[in-house]
């Protein structure tokens, strides 16, 4: 199996992704920063201004990277149907979209991606499951990040939401928000790592089953 289509969705996977994993790194230093200040009582509006630049870039890189993300994941699973391998369990369609669906969002992709990585370095049908360590630091690093956008989001909701109120020091929530920048720096970079495996195995033919584009 020898595929090109991959090269410009996974170059522009790598660009985006490391675009998130600067400014998302630079966001969690910064916020750091200001929580440290603020325990001293030595807090600076610029630390805020600072971090909210860094997380307002690594979010505007981080919306077209999911645009390059899911074309990637779709013709990486095709490439794999299209080559004739034997025992796949997701279809192109499923794995990329069961990433926008709810409840299916925690696991099938996850299982999705180890399956392509797997079959997309050779391994046979019996080790489509086995373990990947990128797939799963990805995945890991992403539910981490996902869960702590969720209850942020949570928070502030019931804050400007009339007659309902809840109990979130400020420090707790500026590292709530420092956990979610590493995780979502590292889940950025998990991610390319995978996508340069897969892409390397699927266009390097390492599964020999033809040729085709």
């Amino acid at each position: 199996m020898k595929a090109d289509n991959l090269r410009i969705p996974a170059l522009a996977v790598t660009i985006f992704g490391w675009v998130v994993v600067v400014a998302t790194g630079i966001a969690a230093f910064f916020n750091a920063v200001w929580l440290v200040a603020y325990t001293q009582l030595a807090e600076s509006p610029w630390m805020a201004v600072t971090s909210g630049f860094a997380a307002a870039i690594g979010w505007l890189a981080f919306l077209p990277s999911i645009i390059a993300v899911l074309v990637w994941i779709y013709l990486a699973h095709s490439n794999l149907h299209k080559a004739g391998l034997n025992g796949l369990n997701y279809a192109p369609a499923w794995a990329t979209l069961s990433i926008l669906v709810p409840i299916a969002n925690l696991f099938v992709p996850f299982r999705a991606m180890r399956e392509l990585a797997n079959r997309s370095t050779g391994e046979p049908e019996e080790l489509a499951e086995a373990d990947v360590q990128d797939v799963f630091s990805w995945w890991g690093c992403w539910l981490g990040s996902m869960l702590i956008g969720t209850f942020l989001a949570y928070t502030t909701l019931v804050e400007v939401t009339p007659g309902l109120y809840i109990t979130t020091p400020f420090w707790g929530t500026l590292v709530l928000v420092i956990c979610g920048n590493l995780l979502t720096s590292g889940a950025a970079f998990f991610l390319i790592r995978t996508v340069k495996m897969v892409t390397v195995g699927q266009k390097e033919g390492v599964t020999d089953l033809g040729t085709f584009e």
